[in-house]
């Protein structure tokens, strides 16, 4: 089971209080340490490659992917943007090292892919 931990700011017009989420979820967290220091050539066959080990949809590691990517934790290219390769952004790397080190995500990926790539 996945629990999400929120915390609930109010804008400065006094509207509905918006959750934000602290932390990366149990996938996203995989995804981090998948990628950890490395650069992976393409984001296609890095999601190819989730998407056999996982057994994820490549839809939803592609929605998870541009999430991150959109969040600041990631880089790589998208349609129509010049070529870079997969790679945690420096928000990324400070993410997977602080978040991760005593996290439940952190334990499930160590089980799920090894601590070896992880870089902490």
């Amino acid at each position: 089971m996945q629990v999400a931990i929120y915390r609930y700011s109010v804008g400065a017009g006094g509207g509905k209080s918006s959750p934000e989420k602290k932390g990366p979820s149990a996938k996203e967290a995989i995804i981090l340490s998948e990628i950890g220091l490395d650069q992976v050539p393409t984001a296609t066959d890095f999601v190819e490659y989730l998407a056999d080990k996982y057994n994820w949809s490549q839809s939803g590691i592609w929605y998870t992917l541009k999430k991150l990517k959109k969040g600041g934790l990631l880089s790589f290219t998208e349609k129509g943007e010049e070529y870079k390769p997969l790679t945690l952004t420096e928000g990324g790397v400070t993410t997977l090292r602080n978040n991760m080190s005593a996290s439940p995500a952190r334990q499930f990926c160590a089980r799920q892919v090894g601590s070896a790539n992880l870089g902490l």
